[in-house]
């Protein structure tokens, strides 16, 4: 079915929601970059599916029995090709170089006792939580009782060079928002208040009658802070470099939650409004609480475990050099470093190996949201964590989460336990949604639930798997070299890095020096002090590394693996017609001829990194399979374009025929997918003799932007 059609409309629809909230297994541990599981399920059926079958039947009613069928994922990530093969019962090889991928598609793999998992996580609220609940305690400012913080809200000062001055980093005076109102932070006295007055207002303060405009804070733009005892203009980055240690910071804002108010449930109270939650000015008592834990680190830091290595230079990591982060332990205030150690000491004595990672996955969750890199959204009243960018991005302010957690906060202990448990009985009980109507404004979607997910681990030679025992192997190193599986593979499905994309390796040492504390002593592979760099699959320039070459010699060992019959099908974009042919020439030196392509929509146009910028929204799925030795026909130049051009507007008419209208940057996944197959199915040439590439690419490229222009 791959090779004819694809239900295209049908898997978009589940797609695009999907991407804004991942499937409970996808949600247990971060990883950059994933895509949407019911793609991937599709692609595999569509893979096995005669044409005349119905693929939607297929995909809500298809159990876990298709154990004959073997499967490769040379680029696994986070696993997603893995996890929706295995809930079809199909024999699994995943290989990633990144440790922590390797570890993540693991934990989500391997079926647990759901029941075991509650005790031990019942256990571990138990054990650990007076321990570390009392470093987030408050004042509530209504009834006076004991309340928890929600957050910290911290920001980052810089020494003026004219005045010597310490001047604290606000773009603005906007703490946040309960009630519908705006809570701000006087410049002057530092008190909290709420206005309800336009934030480009002049606002009074009610203690002290400075007038400000909460607007307008002391940065100006990205690059530029302005004194405001001397108004002298500061250039940020020289004044950061010239110094030797990261910015200080200091609180400024609590926001917290009472339960005695929200117990007693008084509909008078000040604070049932906002749900009984406040933001208030930090107390002396917030400041004395804070430096305890501060002390207590500085005196047992030795007892525990937590990162000491040091941060490699890299294009994502030199901003944090530049920033003086010169240490993964820097990017953590001295009270999170010691409530998180205390949860991995924890997670250290857990004696079951399965559940000790388990946790250790959540672990992974917890880091993201509890570090120094969290930003605040005053809207959502809820911190981004540090990889909500796929950079690392040193911030003026940021929100420290209350790493226990409370009722309300986000990318807490006790949430990243219950997204594990979820994870885990996802298991046991995998599902897909499925829409009560084609009217999108009526639909209503419910959960239909089919098959398990159910990895078994291989461990012994390669020749012997799969077997009766084993239905996974799981391998982390270089994909280029790869053994070969005597066995054969059946399908090789994957998304491979997409050029220029995210550095994997780089973002997720910050991830890594954490769990590596514990998983040194059982995997080789979580030895070296980092995960591997020069051997990833990534354009960047300060590695001595050819992306394209790379990619080709991958693929090379992929048609070594496949059977003479299998399916090689993986999905890709990109915004730059050079690299799509690259792409085309790696598929041809590989061995593959490209057989189809469709173009499906994966993330919805709205979206933060798609908004008014050129990234595209839709992938396009490509179909390859082993090229025999046979002749092209040969067609002229003009004709390669003319044809080119025709199959791209028959192909643009089709998808509007089904109800899928591409319009702006997104028409580049269609040309080049004609483009890829029209290329494996004639050779240009110019007076008989095989055109020039640079001549070719030239022409078509010159046929897609006129296509854009119009």
């Amino acid at each position: 079915m791959i090779e004819t059609t694809f239900p295209i409309i049908e898997i978009s629809q589940l797609a695009i929601p999907e991407r804004s909230s991942y499937k409970p297994i996808y949600q247990m541990s971060k990883w950059f970059a994933r895509r949407s599981s019911s793609i991937f399920r599709a692609i595999l059926l569509s893979c096995i599916l005669d044409p005349s079958d119905d693929i939607m039947k297929e995909f809500y009613e298809a159990k876990d029995n298709f154990n004959n069928i073997t499967i490769l994922d040379p680029f696994m990530g986070g696993g997603t090709t893995i996890i929706e093969a295995l809930r079809l019962g199909m024999n699994c090889i995943g290989v990633d170089i990144n440790p922590v991928a390797w570890f993540i598609t693991k934990t989500e793999s391997v079926m647990v006792d759901t029941e075991e998992l509650n005790l031990l996580i019942t256990k571990c609220e138990g054990d650990l939580k007076n321990h570390i609940k009392k470093w987030y305690k408050t004042f509530c400012p209504e009834c006076k009782n004991n309340a928890d913080i929600i957050y910290t809200h911290w920001v980052k000062s810089l020494p003026c060079p004219t005045c010597n001055s310490n001047i604290p980093m606000f773009r603005n005076f906007l703490v946040g928002y309960l009630a519908n109102e705006a809570i701000v932070y006087c410049p002057s006295c530092h008190a909290v208040f709420s206005s309800n007055k336009p934030l480009t207002s002049e606002i009074r303060c009610p203690d002290c009658n400075n007038k400000f405009k909460a607007s307008s804070g002391y940065r100006k733009g990205r690059k530029i802070l302005e004194c405001p005892d001397c108004g002298d203009l500061i250039k940020i980055l020289n004044t950061t470099q010239s110094r030797k240690a990261p910015l200080s910071s200091k609180p400024f804002a609590i926001e917290g939650f009472c339960s005695h108010c929200a117990n007693d449930n008084d509909p008078n109270s000040d604070l049932s409004k906002s749900k009984f939650k406040f933001i208030k000015k930090v107390s002396q008592e917030d400041l004395d609480l804070y430096e305890e834990a501060e002390e207590q680190w500085q005196n047992l830091s030795d007892q525990y475990l937590w990162p000491k290595e040091d941060i490699s230079i890299g294009v994502t990591t030199k901003v944090l050099l530049n920033h003086n982060y010169s240490k993964w332990a820097d990017l953590f205030n001295s009270r999170q470093l010691l409530t998180l150690s205390l949860i991995l000491d924890y997670i250290k004595d857990i004696e079951e190996d399965n559940l000790q990672e388990m946790l250790l996955a959540a672990f992974l969750n917890l880091l993201n949201h509890n570090n120094t890199f969290t930003r605040y959204s005053p809207k959502g009243q809820k911190v981004e964590g540090i990889f909500s960018r796929h950079d690392f991005h040193p911030l003026s302010t940021y929100a420290e989460n209350n790493v226990w957690g409370t009722r309300y906060g986000r990318g807490t202990w006790i949430k990243c336990l219950k997204r594990l448990l979820k994870g885990k009985e996802y298991n046991h009980t995998p599902y897909n949604f499925e829409y009560s109507s084609k009217n999108v404004s009526t639909r209503k979607r419910h959960k239909v639930m089919v098959g398990k997910i159910d990895g078994c681990i291989h461990n012994g030679e390669i020749e012997d798997f799969p077997n009766q025992k084993s239905n996974l192997l799981l391998l982390c190193q270089d994909s280029e070299k790869i053994p070969l599986f005597p066995n054969g593979i059946d399908l090789i499905i994957s998304d491979p890095p997409y050029a220029d994309n995210v550095n994997y390796s780089e973002l997720s040492d910050f991830l890594y020096v954490w769990i590596r504390l514990i998983l040194k002593k059982k995997y080789p592979i979580f030895i070296p002090v980092e995960t591997p760099k020069l051997e990833e699959a990534i354009e960047a320039k300060n590695r001595n590394s050819d992306y394209y070459l790379k990619l080709a010699n991958i693929f090379s060992n992929c048609k070594r693996q496949l059977s003479p019959d299998g399916v090689f099908v993986f999905t890709f974009h990109h915004a730059d017609p050079d690299t799509w042919f690259k792409l085309a020439d790696i598929i041809e030196q590989s061995g593959f001829s490209v057989k189809k392509t469709h173009a499906l929509q994966s993330e919805a146009l709205n979206v933060l990194n798609i908004q008014n910028k050129k990234a595209i929204s839709y992938d396009l799925i490509i179909s390859c399979y082993l090229t025999v030795e046979e002749i092209r026909n040969n067609v002229s130049l003009a004709e390669f374009v003319i044809r080119l051009n025709q199959n791209y507007h028959n192909k643009i008419e089709y998808y509007s025929n089904i109800g899928l209208t591409i319009q702006t940057n997104n028409v580049i996944v269609v040309f080049f997918g004609e483009y890829l197959e029209l290329i494996s199915q004639v050779q240009p040439i110019l007076e008989q003799k095989p055109n020039s590439k640079s001549d070719l690419w030239k022409s078509c490229k010159d046929l897609y932007l006129s296509i854009i222009q119009t």
